[in-house]
């Protein structure tokens, strides 16, 4: 009778089932990488989270049967009801591994459990409820971490591993119902964190654009002065010096003529970077000698700052010197909107050819006015976009107290990088 109960037809899909599985098994799990392989374990809330989900899965496989059919502290039930939190813990490490876990489960629990229970009996299927919401949450992590066709995959290997094992064939469609729920549940997830950090990005390139006009504007200015100085200049050598021959009176107005047209140039190009809505700012651009006034103004709002400078007696390029003015600006603003009451400390010297700024905050004593560590910080990007531009280094980190830091060195020798 055995020979002939293993001809059956339902043995013989069984088989097939089972190889079919092994195939795709190793062909997913090759091929297959995550969008953002830390995506799904980001946060320590989520991670909490997937410890709670684990222990209610491993609960919810014990509990009911301990309850009701299987003797009381039975071991094997309580081993394979704790192993039910194992695909789910398996998330923490990657997704398509906790899904292999799964698959294998779903293939060797009803035989692991038929010795001790008959859970066709009890739930109408071979597998418990813990079971359910394990491989549930687990087809859930992959479709949320994976692009298709992946989840489309993994939805297809596991109702094909459930088959053999479910006494009504009927039964099927409920079950790959269910992982299709859960499945485009996480996809629908996914396509929003996708469309989210699309979004993200695209705020993150706008916002560098229009620092980058911002600083063009404003470095207009700066070359402005030194190409009104040089025509100037020009213009008084004949008048300085009359003696010139008149080849080099020629040579100076070909200069002066050059800078003229160049200052034209710098003109119209300041029109396309401004907007219509802007009004040309006439005050002067701030320096490094302006950082003092900016620090009384930051220090009679109740900010507690300390400002250290050492230039070594070096004449700061204007460029140089509005680019740290402003890089002090945001650092104390971010300051005062991330980390409220914390100490402040400003250093400004030169160096090996480098003005180097570093501005140090220690953790607030307050509420932050912005605490979503998820909005992006577009100070950053400008301060990064200004000292990029200069040819130089930029830096921005936590500090081991819990602060924040703000490192640029500028070339002095504006031309000399970039």
């Amino acid at each position: 009778m055995a020979d002939a109960r293993d001809s059956r037809p339902s043995t013989r899909l069984r088989g097939a089932a089972l190889g079919f599985l092994r195939a795709l098994v190793f062909v997913v799990a090759r091929g297959a990488r995550p969008e953002t392989p830390a995506g799904f374990t980001g946060s320590r809330r989520t991670r909490s989270a997937i410890v709670l989900v684990a222990a209610l899965a491993a609960f919810l496989a014990i509990a009911p049967i301990q309850q009701s059919v299987a003797p009381k502290g039975d071991a094997a039930v309580l081993l394979l009801g704790a192993l039910t939190a194992l695909p789910v813990l398996a998330v923490l490490r990657h997704p398509l591994v906790a899904w292999r876990l799964t698959a294998v489960m779903v293939l060797v629990t009803p035989f692991a459990y038929a010795p001790h229970v008959d859970l066709v009996r009890v739930w109408g299927w071979p597998w418990t409820m813990g079971f359910a919401l394990a491989a549930g949450f687990v087809l859930y992590a992959v479709a949320e971490s994976y692009a298709q066709p992946v989840p489309a995959q993994v939805w297809v290997l596991t109702a094909a591993a459930a088959w053999p094992h479910l006494p009504d064939r009927r039964n099927l469609f409920l079950v790959a119902a269910l992982a299709a729920g859960v499945a485009l549940l996480g996809n629908a997830v996914r396509l929003r964190r996708q469309a989210d950090r699309q979004r993200l990005t695209e705020q993150a390139r706008t916002a560098a654009l229009e620092e980058r006009s911002r600083i063009a504007r404003e470095l207009h200015d700066v070359v402005s002065h030194h190409m009104s100085a040089l025509v100037l200049r020009a213009d008084a050598v004949p008048y300085r010096l009359p003696g010139l021959a008149p080849e080099v009176r020629a040579e100076f107005d070909v200069l002066q003529r050059i800078a003229r047209d160049g200052l034209t140039e710098m003109r119209r190009m300041l029109g396309v970077l401004r907007s219509t809505d802007d009004e040309a700012d006439t005050a002067p651009q701030p320096g490094l000698a302006d950082v003092a006034e900016m620090v009384a103004r930051f220090r009679a709002t109740g900010a507690e700052i300390t400002l250290g400078t050492d230039y070594d007696g070096r004449s700061i390029p204007a460029g140089v010197g509005l680019s740290a003015y402003q890089i002090v600006q945001e650092a104390l603003s971010n300051a005062a909107r991330h980390a409220p009451g914390g100490a402040v400390s400003i250093r400004l010297g030169a160096d090996d050819g480098r003005l180097r700024v570093v501005v140090a905050n220690a953790a607030g004593v307050r509420p932050a006015l912005d605490a979503d560590p998820r909005r992006p910080r577009h100070g950053l990007v400008g301060m990064g976009e200004r000292v990029r531009v200069l040819g130089g280094r930029f830096s921005a980190g936590r500090t081991p107290d819990g602060g924040f830091a703000v490192v640029a060195e500028l070339p002095l020798d504006e031309g000399c990088e970039g």
